[in-house]
């Protein structure tokens, strides 16, 4: 299986983190409570809207919100970064469902700590990182994964003593 672009894995994370918010509030999110930049964004679902389940109304208004704060820019590489998404196998939708489940396991602060490493690295560190996992075979990837996780471990081993 071909790996999955590293910017779309971040992409997803962020979207899962949309999703832990979305799941704290629950109750749902009237039409009218909208802001009128969310209402243009989802003004293609505004027959349905009743129809969604408060967590989905909740996902999608911040969303919107998010969207109308975006750049220009910011927009077409989400464009982008979601269309890549769509085109993916099955298989690998589910590689990046597993991983932002994963990602929401973590404790709060280390999800902040790995969320601002990422963001004090430079481009070309970035470019470099996805590169590498790009390129990593099955199983290195796995090995990868392993010494990542035994690192975890002992950080959180070293944090509790």
């Amino acid at each position: 299986m071909k790996s999955i672009n590293y910017r779309l894995r971040s992409l997803l994370l962020w979207l899962g983190l949309i999703l832990t918010i979305a799941q704290a509030h629950a109750a749902g999110v009237a039409w009218d409570s909208l802001t009128p930049a969310q209402q243009e964004t989802l003004s293609s679902v505004k027959d349905r809207w009743n129809e969604f389940p408060p967590e989905r109304q909740e996902r999608l208004s911040i969303g919107a919100e998010r969207w109308a704060n975006m750049t220009p820019e910011q927009r077409e590489q989400t464009k982008e970064k979601l269309t890549r998404y769509k085109n993916l196998s099955d298989d690998d939708k589910a590689l990046v469902k597993e991983r932002i489940n994963e990602f929401r396991k973590l404790p709060p602060d280390e999800r902040k700590a790995l969320r601002e490493r990422w963001r004090q690295l430079s481009p070309e560190q970035k470019q470099k990182f996805r590169d590498r996992i790009k390129n990593m075979s099955p199983e290195e990837r796995r090995d990868f994964r392993e010494k990542r996780k035994q690192r975890r471990l002992e950080r959180l081993e070293r944090k509790n003593n």
